[in-house]
């Protein structure tokens, strides 16, 4: 008692694989668009997550930028005061060197003149003492 013959069962064989993999196809196909569409919002957070990014790094280096110009200005001011200070004490250090080498100056002169003094009063003892010399003693050159 059969009631299903051979060419039946592979008809029916044929239309259950046929709904079969139709099923799959379309389970496939709408697993496929959602992940599609998952990615999709993904990139979307991604982009917006890049935008604010960006926007943060933009505003940060804005105020690194500023904050380093207004350090750059300040250590130029305080700079251009240690220059002015530096001169000036350098200056009054030249001057009063300069003073001082004047002084030291103006001493080897005046030693420099007794020195000139003393040098002339040898040289009339020194004529002095020759002529003294021939005059109790003879002239060295007839002895």
């Amino acid at each position: 008692m059969t009631l299903v013959n051979d060419p039946q069962i592979w008809t029916l064989i044929a239309v259950f694989s046929t709904i079969l993999i139709g099923g799959l196809t379309l389970s496939s196909l709408w697993t496929g668009r959602a992940i599609t569409a998952a990615i999709g919002g993904v990139r979307a957070e991604i982009g917006g997550l890049r935008a604010e990014m960006n926007a943060e790094i933009g505003g940060l280096r804005a105020e690194m930028n500023a904050e380093i110009g207004g350090l750059r200005a300040e250590m130029n001011a305080e700079i251009g005061g240690l220059r002015g200070e530096m001169r000036a004490e350098i200056g009054g250090l030249r001057a009063e060197m300069n003073a001082r080498f004047d002084a030291v100056n103006s001493r080897f002169d005046a030693v420099d003149s007794r020195f000139d003094a003393i040098d002339h009063k040898i040289q009339h003892l020194d004529r002095d003492v020759g002529y003294l010399m021939k005059r109790e003693f003879g002239d060295p050159e007839t002895l």
